[in-house]
């Protein structure tokens, strides 16, 4: 069954990422650049445009945060094959229901259709839990390879599929028809191909949309992992910064049009590929997780920093590679050092709680640099997720080296 089911996946999880990656190059354009035909917040403050724009990439990571936990407990009850299907079919309909938002130029509806779409973006957790179906223990690693290799190439052809489409079209709701579009052949695809992989159903029991927050008590009273969690969770916290606010510094400080800004999106997508396919490859042989982040973490920082002090576009262009390859490594490594922190019957529970603690980082964090750049300037969520990054590093080396114990090798 392997064989039919992972491409299956593969293309499932490439299509949904196609839609997911349209939306970064057109909420920059609506929210913050008064210049374009497509502004929606005409009257707003610039600091108010930050805030929504901050708001509205939030209720995204918040409404994940909540629902992916739920998602993966309810396919054990139900079937993988009938919760993915409904969790693309309403990722479509939700993208319909954003493209109708800017269209009726109705911010409301915006923010509902990001909620929802966060809540059906959370059935990556199912897509896990049926390569986990089909793998032999020995082979989960390298086919839940597959889950970052789609996300790779969606994060490539989305953006820029999205900025080519908002150019072309001039109105940037078409992009998110377009998503909508993919999703229901993506539905198609799943009902007529997908067979289910889960036989063995749990039985029904209670579900909790607290489950995210129990995940992050947990986190916090594993001792053995708790570290790596603790800086898991700066780390992710301080890109978020970077992932939630650099399209709106590319419009608001180098007027970046909307195919500008889908391409750097497209530049930052191939080369974290190259990094998961190329260099880890090559460092992984050579070097341990933790002498790989001892460099990695701080070299993001020090790129990230950079970003809204560079003199033009072509020198953003220029950076992407220095920030983004080693975003790539330092992913893949602080993971791996989760799973090593573990016992081998607690990889599921600690992968789980992991997840929960990136969701959480990416939900409450753009709302936190949508309101501190309205007061202090689109300089600040590049130097606070800077800071938060060595913040993680300082966590994971210099701390005693009797409490370092997710480190012995």
């Amino acid at each position: 069954m392997q064989k039919k089911v992972l491409p299956i996946l593969f293309a499932t999880l490439l299509l949904d990422t196609i839609g997911f990656g349209m939306v970064f190059p057109i909420i920059p354009i609506i929210f913050t650049d008064p210049a374009s035909p497509a502004f929606l917040l005409t009257g707003y403050s610039q600091s108010m445009q930050f805030l929504i724009a901050g708001g509205i990439t939030a209720v995204f990571g918040l409404m994940t945060f909540i629902a992916a936990p739920l998602l993966g407990e309810l396919s054990d009850v139900y079937g993988r094959k009938r919760l993915l299907t409904i969790g693309v079919a309403i990722l479509a309909l939700s993208q319909f229901v954003f493209g109708f938002g800017i269209e009726l130029a109705l911010v409301p509806v915006l923010f509902i259709a990001r909620a929802i779409a966060g809540m059906a973006a959370a059935n990556i957790s199912i897509a896990q839990a049926a390569i986990a179906d089909v793998s032999r223990p020995e082979e989960r690693a390298k086919n839940f390879g597959l889950i970052g290799a789609a996300f790779g190439i969606g994060f490539i052809l989305g953006p820029l599929l999205s900025g080519w489409i908002a150019g072309v079209s001039g109105n940037p709701a078409f992009p998110f028809w377009a998503a909508g579009i993919l999703g229901l052949m993506n539905v198609a695809f799943i009902s007529l191909f997908l067979p289910e992989t889960h036989l063995r159903r749990s039985e029904k029991k209670a579900f909790t949309i607290f489950k995210g927050i129990h995940n992050i008590i947990a986190a916090l009273e594993d001792k053995e992992a708790m570290p790596v969690y603790f800086a898991n969770f700066l780390y992710m916290s301080g890109f978020s910064f970077f992932v939630s606010f650099i399209g709106i510094l590319l419009v608001s400080q180098f007027t970046f049009t909307e195919t500008a800004v889908g391409t750097f999106f497209a530049v930052v997508g191939a080369c974290i590929v190259i990094s998961q396919l190329v260099v880890l490859r090559i460092l992984v042989a050579r070097f341990s997780e933790r002498a790989i982040i001892r460099f990695s973490l701080l070299m993001v920082a020090a790129v990230m920093v950079t970003y809204p002090f560079l003199p033009n576009g072509t020198a953003l262009f220029i950076m992407i590679p220095f920030l983004a390859i080693p975003q790539g490594v330092s992913m893949a490594n602080l993971t791996a050092l989760i799973s090593k922190s573990v016992s081998p019957a607690k990889q599921g529970a600690a992968l789980g709680i992991n997840g929960s603690v990136i969701a959480l980082a990416q939900g409450v964090i753009p709302l936190i640099a949508g309101v501190g750049s309205g007061f202090v300037g689109i300089k600040l969520p590049f130097i606070a997720g800077s800071i938060l990054i060595i913040l993680a590093w300082s966590s994971l080396f210099l701390r005693k080296q009797k409490r370092d114990i997710v480190f012995n090798n």
